[in-house]
C-alpha cells in the first residue's frame, strides 16, 4: 500500500512537471441575432458570425522548440446541430515552431484570408452588414480554408509572412490537380497596418491578389482595401472596401462600402452600418442594416436586411 502511495505521488510529480511546460486553452463564441437576411422576406434566428468551439495548446520542448495544435469546431446555437459536414470546419492543425519561424499541417486558413482579405472589413466579416465577401474576395476565387496544406509563418519586429500549398484542387473543392498556393505579408507600427496577399486557389485560370491598410487616429479607424484577379473561367474581376470605426464610450460604430465587378456578371454593391455596445470584454449586443446594388443584383429582390444580437467570447 505504501509503494502504491509512493508510485503515485512520484506520477503525479512527474505529471505536475510535464504541465508546467504546457498548456492547453478552451475558447469559443456563441452569436444569435434575430433579423432579416438579404435576399429574402424571412425573418429568422441566425448566426451571422461562425459560433464556435476551439482547444489549442503548446508545449515547450525546450532549446526554442515548441510543438502546437489546434481543432475548431462549427455549429449552429440556434439548433444545436454542426454547422458544416466538417466536424472540425474552423481548423485542424498540428506543428512546431521554431527560432526561425512555425511550421503547421492540416486544415487551416489561407495566409491570403486571415492575414490580409479579413483584415480591412471593420466588422470581420461578422453581422448581415459584413463586406468582405463583397469587397476583398469575389468572383468565387478565393478560399478561406484549405485541406491537406502546409503552412509556414514567420513573425519579426512588427513584420508578418505566412505561406501554405496543399494537395491538388481535385481534394479542395476544385477540378484540376494543381496546387493551391496562398501568401501574404503585413506590417503594423503603432497606429499604423498595411497589408498585401496573393492567392492561386488552383483551377486553371482563377489567382487573386489583394492589398489595404489600416490607420487608427484615436477617435476613428479608417481602413481601406483593393483586389484584382482573373476567375477560374478566365474572366477579369476586381473589387474594393473602405470602412471605419468610431468608438463613442462602450460603443463602436461601425460603417462600411464595397464592390466588385465581374465580367460577364456585372457589379455588385453593398452598404453596411452598425451600432455595437460592449457590455464587457467578453460580452456585446449589436444592431446592424445592409443594403445591396448594381447591375448583377438588377434582377433581385429584398435588397435590405438588419439584425439584432448579442456575442459572447470565452
Amino acid at each position: 500500500m505504501k509503494k502504491s502511495l509512493v508510485a503515485l505521488a512520484v506520477l503525479g510529480a512527474f505529471a505536475g512537471a510535464a504541465s508546467a511546460q504546457s498548456s492547453v486553452t478552451i475558447y469559443g463564441k456563441l452569436d444569435l441575432a434575430v433579423g432579416k437576411p438579404v435576399l429574402t422576406e424571412d425573418k429568422q434566428v441566425m448566426d451571422n458570425t461562425g459560433s464556435r468551439l476551439g482547444f489549442r495548446g503548446v508545449e515547450d520542448l525546450g532549446g526554442g522548440l515548441k510543438a502546437v495544435f489546434g481543432m475548431e469546431h462549427r455549429f449552429s446555437p440556434d439548433t444545436g446541430t454542426q454547422a458544416n459536414a466538417n466536424f472540425w470546419n474552423g481548423y485542424s492543425t498540428v506543428g512546431l515552431v521554431t527560432n526561425f519561424g512555425m511550421v503547421n499541417l492540416g486544415r487551416q486558413y489561407t495566409p491570403a484570408f486571415i492575414m490580409m482579405q479579413n483584415q480591412i472589413d471593420p466588422f470581420g466579416g461578422d453581422t448581415v452588414a459584413a463586406g468582405r465577401d463583397v469587397g476583398m474576395r469575389f468572383g468565387g476565387i478565393t478560399k478561406v480554408r484549405v485541406a491537406d496544406s502546409i503552412r509556414y509563418d514567420l513573425s519579426v519586429a512588427g513584420f508578418n509572412f505566412g505561406a501554405s500549398i496543399a494537395e491538388s484542387a481535385s481534394n479542395n473543392g476544385g477540378v484540376s490537380n494543381d496546387k493551391p498556393i496562398s501568401v501574404a505579408a503585413n506590417y503594423s507600427a503603432g497606429p499604423f497596418w498595411v497589408g498585401v496577399g496573393y492567392e492561386n486557389p488552383a483551377a486553371d485560370e482563377d489567382k487573386v491578389w489583394n492589398i489595404g491598410g489600416r490607420y487608427n487616429f484615436g477617435f476613428m479607424t479608417l481602413a481601406a482595401g483593393y483586389g484584382k484577379g482573373t476567375t477560374a473561367a478566365g474572366a477579369d474581376a476586381k473589387g474594393w472596401l473602405i470602412g471605419a470605426t468610431v468608438p463613442v464610450g462602450a460603443f463602436d460604430i461601425k460603417a462600411m462600402y464595397a464592390a466588385n465587378d465581374v465580367d460577364g456578371a456585372g457589379e455588385t454593391k453593398k452598404a453596411g452600418i452598425g451600432a455595437h455596445y460592449n457590455l464587457s470584454k467578453r460580452t456585446k449586443v449589436f444592431a446592424d442594416a445592409t443594403k445591396i446594388g448594381g447591375s448583377a443584383t438588377a434582377n433581385l429582390d429584398n435588397k435590405t436586411g438588419y439584425d439584432l444580437g448579442i456575442q459572447h467570447n470565452f
